[in-house]
């Protein structure tokens, strides 16, 4: 049996710890407001650049698919029948830490299934978070490198970040003729639900919200190649943007659910242990009382 200061000891660390997820959830309650305006700012402007993308799809569909020969820079965006089949890219976003529920997790199971369904091709991967990286350097083999890693971005993410991330895919899905690239990340649902995004950012493919119009609502200047050259950049930059902002936000949210759970069943814990405490003290009184009964009838005989 427990004696009764080794159960004081656990009840003390249990108290402790219960006192770092209680701040730990307060942080990132305190955070997540500000993630979430940030978030919500940076929606509208990346719709509004995939609706003026749709616009253009057709025009850009309608110039000559090649050029000297080779399949155009703007055609490879929308179609891409040229990208070497054998070659992929892979975006992972993660977070930097753990205790924050299942949010790594979940991300990471689906890495293993994309990896394992394309395991005999070249994949580029792009790690964003620490928790993806590590992983991603312990199952890689020959067919897998990393291309691109961010850590510590979150949860203070800039627009430089997506910046960085949108250049380096752009470069590798035009330098290593990538057939497609994907994207893995947790969708921000609401504070008590976050849910796996996967989905191919290049080529392009509209989602049903966002269709390509017949009659359109933007004139060009100069002309309809050149805007695209400036704008396709621009568009996956801000979709990064926009995703990390989401990651982080479904992070801070993970991440405040878990503490509060974890703080209450340390709590439970505690109160289990108390009750436990109090049973052995009132043990050895009752021993003690025996003993000294015992004692008395032993000397009155």
């Amino acid at each position: 049996m427990e004696s009764l200061r080794d159960i004081r000891q656990n009840i003390k660390a249990i108290r402790s710890t219960q006192q770092i997820m209680q701040t730990m959830k307060m942080i990132s309650s305190a955070r997540i407001r500000k993630a979430q305006e940030s978030m919500d700012n940076a929606r509208p402007f990346a719709k509004k650049m995939l609706e003026m993308v749709a616009d253009l799809k057709q025009e850009v569909l309608a110039l000559p698919q090649e050029v000297d020969g080779k399949e155009s820079w703007a055609s490879r965006l929308f179609v891409n029948q040229t990208g070497n089949p054998n070659k992929m890219g892979l975006i992972v976003i993660t977070g930097d830490k753990g205790l924050c529920g299942s949010f790594n997790a979940v991300i990471l199971r689906a890495a293993i299934a994309f990896l394992k369904e394309n395991q005999d091709k070249e994949i580029s991967v792009f790690c964003v978070g620490k928790k993806g990286k590590d992983f991603i350097n312990r199952i890689r083999h020959k067919n897998i490198n990393i291309v691109y890693d961010s850590v510590g971005v979150f949860p203070k993410v800039q627009y430089v970040h997506a910046e960085l991330l949108g250049e380096a895919i752009m470069k590798e899905f035009f330098g290593k003729n990538l057939s497609s690239v994907t994207l893995l990340y947790n969708d921000f649902k609401s504070m008590g639900s976050q849910r796996l995004a996967q989905y191919k950012i290049l080529p392009f493919t509209l989602d049903e919200e966002i269709k390509e119009k017949d009659d359109h609502e933007f004139l060009f200047e100069p002309d309809v190649k050149e805007i695209f050259k400036i704008l396709v950049p621009r568009l996956i930059k801000a979709n990064m943007f926009r995703v990390l902002l989401e990651s982080q936000a479904a992070n801070l949210a993970a991440t405040m659910n878990a503490m509060d759970a974890a703080s209450k069943n340390a709590g439970e814990l505690a109160d289990a242990l108390g009750v436990k405490l109090n049973k052995v003290r009132q043990a050895g009184i009752t021993d003690e009382i025996l003993d000294i009964v015992n004692g008395a009838e032993a000397l009155n005989g």
